[in-house]
């Protein structure tokens, strides 16, 4: 029996292939097949057997799932949402072609978004300038990249927000710096290390000198300097941060290298990403956040007491819980703003999370800021049928200090409805009670739902018959 439309695994099995160090002549001894047919493969230019894909997926340690059409659905939906745009409206593009599109040609779907991330880019660029400055012709027309944030974005996504090798390093660095999980001497125990390893000093500077930074660190005098108004959780993170810039870095350096990663920006930043990570594996260690994760039913506040950490450094560790064999319940993370910016996105659930921003308003996540502190639950119906179970936390961010600006956001987390019940937040709620879930979309120009109150511009699939007479309860609503 032979899969129908998986041109795109080829490239899939190469990435993971290489991922895990093995050369074609390697991977095709372990799958008793030839070389010259697997290189075949890779090019997507054999179509495969399903029993030779199961064996491909046990022998790279990833699920048939990931290595075929299911994988693509995020794919999908950010195609289907630059689609979306206007521009395209007299084109009747359908979810069926645009779906078979992806199919056969996911280089150049993925060619069109980086093509889309350019053109926001450039957009966004221009019009902020014209609001600068208020001429039109003080826009630099040599201003077109993509937006690097949202390179890494993708790049987090495609490695499903695991690196093995920084978990092991974190516990291998962990082994030699000896602290109880969520004690009050865990900061002093990772300043002895770096005093004593990597002879830095770290001192506190007072509100006065850390205004503008909460962290500085001096390479000429070795000093590390961290903000006396940063949280315990805060300052924690940002020695666990350090340790990482100097001995994880030949093990990031490795993963971009391997990623053929070459611009110094993207560089940069996927560095701060990557030692962000190395900090939470080091402060909340793999086995043992995963277990205390599974026995509390992944409360988070349990949690954050345990580890002595903060919601947002304890939300976005539970999206790493991917190791192979031994993983945990597979996540969706959002954080926004009050305006709707979204600052960071991931998916494991399979629900959609819009690029840029102009999600839907009726997402647990936009409602939290009404009533911050408090975790909402909710669960949430996407258009397809798809159900989700999601929680979300709006919280105020910024220098404890008075009359210093403070911003609000919102962390949202969940997860596909069939896991809910690992959650303590889903207990007393009826999942099964249709009339519990709340129907959301994506972002209105792509959501099918006429009936929604809260809709803020016309879905672009749909012809709309309006009444200029009368008017439902919003302008796209008929009656």
């Amino acid at each position: 029996m032979e899969t129908n439309n998986l041109s795109n695994i080829g490239s899939k099995i190469r990435k993971e292939r290489r991922v895990k160090g093995f050369t074609q002549s390697d991977l095709s001894k372990k799958l008793e097949i030839s070389a010259s047919y697997l290189n075949l493969i890779e090019s997507g230019r054999r179509t495969i057997t399903v029993p030779l894909l199961i064996r491909i997926g046990n022998e790279l340690g990833i699920s048939l799932k990931d290595l075929t059409v299911e994988s693509n659905k995020r794919l999908l939906s950010d195609v289907m949402d630059v689609l979306s745009n206007e521009l395209f409206e007299d084109l009747d593009i359908t979810n069926q072609e645009t779906t078979e599109f992806i199919s056969n040609n996911p280089s150049i779907a993925k060619a069109l978004l980086t093509l889309n991330d350019s053109y926001k880019s450039f957009r966004d660029d221009t019009q902020n300038r014209l609001e600068k400055l208020d001429v039109e012709s003080s826009i630099r027309e040599n201003k077109s990249t993509r937006l690097p944030v949202e390179i890494v974005s993708d790049f987090l996504q495609e490695n499903k927000n695991y690196f093995d090798s920084l978990e092991k390093i974190a516990e291998k660095i962990r082994e030699k710096i000896y602290f109880d999980e969520g004690h009050r001497t865990i900061g002093h125990s990772l300043i002895q290390y770096l005093l004593k390893e990597h002879n830095i000093k770290v001192k506190v500077a007072s509100p006065e000198d850390s205004e503008k930074s909460v962290k500085f660190f001096d390479k000429d005098k070795k000093i590390l300097f961290l903000s006396e108004m940063l949280t315990y959780s805060a300052r924690n993170f940002h020695l666990a941060y350090q340790i990482g810039y100097f001995d994880a870095q030949l093990t990031i350096d490795k993963i971009i290298k391997d990623n053929k990663i070459f611009s110094e920006e993207l560089i940069s930043l996927l560095k701060i990403s990557l030692l962000n990570y190395f900090a939470a594996a080091l402060l909340m260690p793999y086995d043992s956040f995963l277990l205390k994760a599974k026995k509390y039913k992944y409360d988070i506040e349990i949690l954050m007491h345990h580890f002595a950490a903060s919601f947002e450094q304890v939300t976005h560790r539970l999206t790493n819980l991917q190791r192979p064999g031994n993983s945990g319940v597979p996540f969706h993370f959002l954080k926004t703003d009050i305006a709707g910016n979204v600052s960071k996105r991931f998916s494991l659930s399979g629900i959609h999370i819009p690029r840029h921003g102009g999600s839907c308003p009726r997402w647990n996540v936009y409602i939290a800021f009404m009533n911050p502190g408090k975790i909402h639950p909710q669960i949430s119906k996407m258009p397809d049928g798809k159900v989700y179970f999601c929680i979300a936390r709006a919280f105020e961010k910024g220098i404890e200090k008075y009359g210093m600006p403070k911003s609000f956001v919102s962390i949202g987390l969940g997860c596909d409805v069939q896991y809910a019940k690992e959650l303590t937040y889903s207990e007393g709620m009826d999942l099964s009670n249709k009339n519990l879930e709340t129907p959301i979309g994506v972002s209105c120009r792509i959501c099918p739902r006429l009936d929604c109150q809260q809709r803020a511009f016309p879905p672009i699939d749909k012809d709309l018959k309006l009444d200029i007479i009368s008017r439902g309860t919003s302008p796209y609503i008929t009656i």
